[in-house]
């Protein structure tokens, strides 16, 4: 796998026509793969856009290939300098991932939930966006979200069911004993935009978490950071990625 940091040049029209619509970008994205693969037995390709409001925005893409980033860096880049992106193995970083292990991480993911009583034109279950920073932490991280809040959890989180977050291997850490979480539910928004031949209106519902977590299942983490979390990885959701943290 490989992970790859491209800085967006926010400066260009065409960086600001790409960033309002995930599948746009993701056109772009996966146009950069000369077999035009993006999923195989070791992970999928993901990608995350990460901007704050004055500083600079980054284009994340994990990946089972290395990608030929040229013609998207003419288009949203810098094209009249040498290459801004850097691609490194990723396969390094997670062969060393181990439980007990302590990172600061960052997703943006999609936080719905699958209404089986509530079907969409396809006939499918709809999915609603939580849109609360309590529900979409809850998301991540079940009820634990409620109770370090000391709020009774509703009905859909109060199960003892594994939260999200430990079935990908980790949890949340909490700012000490019986304290809150060492998570930021943030940067809430809607994007609405066209898929293919501009019939299909979609909206995107997306939410970024940076927080804490500790390793519980290396094995379930790695999958994780490779396949991404929760709907939306065509559109730019579900990639986690992990910074070290020095603990000494």
């Amino acid at each position: 796998m490989f992970l790859t940091k491209f800085p967006l040049n926010m400066t260009r029209r065409e960086t600001r026509r790409m960033l309002a619509s995930p599948y746009r970008l993701h056109a772009a994205i996966a146009g950069s793969f000369p077999t035009g693969t993006s999923s195989d037995k070791t992970g999928r390709l993901l990608w995350r856009v990460d901007r704050s409001p004055d500083g600079p925005a980054n284009l994340y893409v994990v990946s089972p290939e290395v990608p030929s980033l040229v013609g998207l860096d003419e288009q949203i880049g810098w094209p009249d300098l040498d290459p801004q992106w850097k691609t490194r193995n990723y396969d390094p970083f997670l062969s060393h991932i181990k439980e007990g292990q302590i990172y600061a991480f960052r997703l943006v993911a999609n936080p719905v939930v699958s209404r089986c009583d509530m079907r969409n034109a396809r006939g499918s279950s709809k999915r609603i966006p939580h849109l609360t920073p309590l529900q979409q932490a809850a998301w991540l991280v079940g009820r634990d979200a409620y109770e370090t809040q000391g709020v009774e959890p509703p009905e859909l989180f109060a199960k003892d069911s594994p939260s999200r977050a430990e079935r990908n291997g980790f949890a949340v850490v909490r700012t000490g004993e019986g304290q809150g979480l060492q998570l930021v539910v943030s940067d809430s928004r809607k994007t609405d935009f066209y898929q293919g031949d501009k019939r299909r209106k979609m909206t995107l519902a997306t939410a970024r978490y940076d927080g804490v977590l500790e390793v519980s299942d290396s094995d379930l983490l790695r999958h994780a950071l490779t396949f991404g979390i929760g709907h939306g990885k065509g559109f730019g959701c579900g990639l986690l990625t992990l910074a070290r943290l020095d603990v000494s």
